[in-house]
C-alpha cells in the first residue's frame, strides 16, 4: 500500500505567505472573517488583529460592544497603535452591554484615568474655581455610569494618536499630515 504524504495545514505556510494571503481580505473591525481568524491560532491571530484593528468600524451590530473595545484601547497601547481610521455608520444609541470585568482591570480607574487626561486637561486657565473639576465628574458620570456612546467615542478617539481618519455619516475627517504615510 502505498504511503501518504505528510498532511500539511495552513500553519505549515509561511507568515510571510499567510499574511500575504490575509492583505486581500476587507480591512475592518466588522469583517467576520478576519475575527474568526483571530481564533483560529496563535499564528493567524498574530497577522490578522492588526488587519481586525485597523479600520473600525461601529454599525448599529457593533455598537452594542463599544465599552468592551473602548477598554481594549484604553489599556492596550499596542491595539490603539493599530487603528488607522475610526468610523460610526448609522449606529446612533441603543443598549451597549456592561463594561467587561477584566481580572487585574479597575475599570474605575481606567475610566477615571482616561477622562483626566482627556478632559479639561491642558486649560491652564489656573483660576483654582473647580470647573475643570466638575467637568471631569460629569464626564465620569456620562461615561462610567450612563454609558453615553457619543462620550465614550470622543475619548476613544482622543487616545488613537495614530488615527488619521475619522467618519461619521456624512462627513470625515482626515489628518493632512499623515494621510497615506503608512
Amino acid at each position: 500500500m502505498p504511503s501518504q504524504p505528510p498532511r500539511q495545514t495552513l500553519a505549515h505556510l509561511p507568515e510571510e505567505l499567510l499574511s500575504h494571503i490575509l492583505s486581500f481580505l476587507p480591512a475592518s473591525s466588522s469583517s467576520p472573517t478576519i475575527h474568526a481568524l483571530t481564533l483560529v491560532c496563535t499564528t493567524l491571530n498574530r497577522i490578522a488583529t492588526p488587519l481586525l484593528y485597523t479600520h473600525i468600524t461601529l454599525t448599529p451590530a457593533s455598537l452594542p460592544y463599544l465599552r468592551p473595545l473602548a477598554l481594549l484601547l484604553w489599556t492596550s497601547p499596542a491595539h490603539a497603535a493599530l487603528v488607522r481610521s475610526f468610523a460610526v455608520r448609522k449606529a446612533y444609541g441603543g443598549h451597549l452591554v456592561p463594561w467587561p470585568q477584566w481580572e487585574g482591570v479597575d475599570v474605575d480607574g481606567v475610566v477615571a484615568g482616561v477622562v483626566g487626561r482627556y478632559v479639561c486637561g491642558n486649560r491652564g486657565d489656573g483660576d483654582g474655581d473647580g470647573d475643570g473639576e466638575a467637568e471631569r465628574k460629569e464626564w465620569f458620570r456620562r461615561v462610567r455610569e450612563e454609558g453615553e456612546w457619543m462620550g465614550i467615542c470622543s475619548l476613544v478617539l482622543r487616545g488613537l494618536e495614530r488615527c488619521d481618519r475619522m467618519e461619521f455619516d456624512g462627513w470625515s475627517l482626515v489628518d493632512p499630515r499623515r494621510a497615506g504615510s503608512d
